[in-house]
This record gives structure tokens, C-alpha cells and sequence, in this order.
């Protein structure tokens, strides 16, 4: 198969960029590894207010689990609320709807089709239908990597630290307009989370597991049941999940005819872990590029680089900084207490030198 460009994984980024690509007429064809694209949600779901500038949420109500107003920021001693206002997403819809939305565009769409092989000097991925167990190659002008932080791809930079994941959908015993976010001695340089759903939440931890070395599951346990004893939630499990999220900040995102974006390109914020909104903001700056670079038989992807680093570099710097400098003095509350000020981007003193 030929193809103009090809785009790897269809997530938020992935199927953003291929949109922006099928509007512009460029053909395009969106891979992903999933059955079905969405599931299993990999994700806490919560977006803020400015997704509405890169997708009108108003137009799929079923993406939308409930409104959320407020952020609170809970470190035993004390909790701290925010103007938070945005979204519990359903990842499964919301994802959906922007593949479909690509395909409805001109997007060619596989799924159950993992990318095992990229041949830059051949312009040509190896690609295994799943179902089939059949390889295939398809052959691209420009390709797109979207393919998320767990991709065993050569051409993904690895990330220096990683926050470990894990979550569960319990049902919820307190009703909630805010998302909450808790910050204890037994999650090292990480924070635990409840994010409302309705009569259920997401439920979890993540931490920097190669430097604090605590197992995730003994933090989840113990989260778990400081949320019980607290009565915010029951022991109605609906489902599990676990990950991993990039936190070292911007990786190089473009060498030759390739671009990286969303998760793949290091676009997570480094505290809070946020990337929704970075992916498709990304994809489609990708997908734009690309597209320009086609009908001008230019490369333009420095400048999707330079665009790219104006917005992200810095702050993504600021924040890998500061989980560097603070996170080891926060092991007991006192240190939580002290430094959470300076560590979270909701507070004024974050944005002053520690």
C-alpha cells in the first residue's frame, strides 16, 4: 500500500492529525493496534474547559461523563480548592468520535494492526494485522507517531522518568463537583486522585517507581483504603487499569519526513500528568504541517518543531525542574506541606523560583 502519509496510533493525537490532514484532502491512513479504537481506556479522563477550542464537546454529549467546577489539591493537613472547571470525559467515546470523525473526513482506518518496523531510509512501515496474522508494508511520503509512551518504536526518544500508574472504577459514596487530587508520604514523587463519574469515580496512584521503589500495588491498597475509611468511595470495583506517563517533558519530535506528537512526543505535563489537550492540540498543528509541506513539496516540519517548542519547552522544562528539586523533600507531611505550594501549577508561588 501508498500512501501520503501515514499516521500511527489513534488516539487523541493520532486521529487529530488525520483529520486535520482529510480536510486539507491529503490521503491518509490512521493505524491502530486496538480492536476497537478506545478500548481499554488507559486514561484518569479528566480535560479541561479548552478542549472546547479543538473539539466542540457540546456536539457528542455521550463523551462527556458530568461537569467538573473545581480542582482540589488534598495534603493532610490541609486542601486547597481551585477554579477547575472542564469535563470528565468517557475516553472510549471521545476517542471514537475522533477516528470516526477523521474516516468521515477521508481517513482510511486499520485497526487490530500493530507497527512493528519503521524503515525511514525506505519511507515504509511493517505492519501485522492481528486478526489476520498477516504482515503488510505501507509505504508514506511523511509519517505521523502517535503512538503513546508504551510503544516499543525505534524512532520514539525514551524518556528519562516515567510516573507508574494505576487506577480503579469504584463506586463513589459522596457526590462531588470537583476533581481531587491528594498528595501522602506513601505516594512518593506522585499524587493520588478521585475523579467523579457519576455513581462511579477513577480511583487512583501514580508514582516515580524506579526512584521511590514502592511497589505501585501496596500504595494503591493503602490509597484505597484511606478513601474507604474517609467514606468517599465503597467496594463496588467496575474496572481496572494501569499505565505509564512520560514526565521528563519535550522529546526531539521530528527528524526527516517523521513527526512525533501527544503522549509519544514527552507532551504530559511532568506534575500533573495532563496530556489530553497537548495531544490534540499537537496532532493537529502535525497534520496541518504536513499537509502544507505536501501542496508546497516543502518539508515544513521545523517549523511544526519550533511551534511546537514555543508553547511546550519551557514550561514542560519548569515543571520536570521542579518534581526534580521538590518531590524529595516532600517524604513525610511536613515536607508535602511545605513544599506543595511551589511543587502544583495551580498555586501563585509555583510560578515564582524555588
Amino acid at each position: 500500500m501508498k500512501t501520503e502519509v501515514a499516521v500511527i496510533g489513534a488516539g487523541p493525537a493520532g486521529s487529530s492529525a488525520a483529520l486535520a490532514l482529510s480536510k486539507k484532502g491529503i490521503p491518509n491512513v490512521l493505524i491502530d493496534k486496538k480492536n476497537t479504537v478506545g478500548i481499554p481506556v488507559q486514561c484518569a479522563e479528566f480535560v479541561g474547559l479548552n478542549i472546547n477550542t479543538y473539539v466542540n464537546l457540546s456536539s457528542i454529549p455521550s463523551a462527556i461523563s458530568r461537569s467538573i467546577r473545581f480542582t482540589d489539591i488534598d495534603v493532610g493537613d490541609n486542601i486547597y480548592r481551585f477554579d477547575g472547571k472542564g469535563y470528565m470525559l468517557n475516553r472510549d467515546v471521545f476517542d471514537r468520535y475522533m477516528a470516526d470523525s477523521a474516516v468521515r473526513a477521508g481517513t482510511s482506518l486499520l485497526t487490530a494492526s500493530r507497527v512493528f518496523n519503521i524503515d525511514g531510509r525506505k519511507n515504509r512501515i511493517d505492519v501485522l494485522d492481528l486478526k489476520e496474522n498477516k504482515p503488510s508494508k505501507i509505504y508514506y511520503d511523511y509519517l505521523i507517531v502517535a503512538a503513546g509512551p508504551k510503544s516499543t518504536l525505534s524512532v520514539i526518544p525514551k524518556n528519562r522518568s516515567y510516573i507508574f500508574a494505576a487506577q480503579v472504577k469504584v463506586n463513589l459514596l459522596k457526590g462531588l463537583d470537583s476533581v481531587i487530587c491528594f498528595f501522602r508520604p506513601y505516594i512518593p514523587y506522585g499524587y493520588g486522585w478521585i475523579f467523579p463519574k457519576g455513581r462511579f469515580a477513577n480511583v487512583g496512584i501514580g508514582i516515580e517507581k524506579p526512584i521511590s521503589g514502592m511497589p505501585l500495588s501496596f500504595a494503591l491498597d493503602k490509597f484505597l483504603e484511606e478513601m474507604r475509611t474517609a467514606e468517599f468511595i465503597g467496594t463496588e470495583i467496575a474496572g481496572k487499569t494501569s499505565g505509564i506517563v512520560p514526565v521528563s517533558g519535550l522529546n526531539d519530535i521530528n527528524t526527516g519526513n517523521i513527526v512525533l506528537c501527544g503522549d509519544a512526543a514527552g507532551l504530559t505535563h511532568p506534575i500533573t500528568g495532563a496530556g489530553i489537550l497537548n495531544a490534540v492540540m499537537s496532532g493537529e498543528l502535525a497534520g496541518n504541517y504536513i499537509a502544507e509541506s505536501v501542496k508546497t513539496s516543502k518539508n515544513l516540519l521545523n517549523d511544526y518543531r519550533e511551534e511546537i517548542e514555543s508553547v511546550f519547552k519551557k514550561p514542560m522544562r519548569i515543571a520536570f525542574e521542579k518534581r526534580s528539586v521538590l518531590y524529595p523533600s516532600m517524604t513525610d507531611i511536613k515536607g508535602i506541606n511545605d513544599k506543595i505550594k511551589y511543587l502544583w501549577p495551580s498555586f501563585n508561588e509555583y510560578y515564582r523560583k524555588t
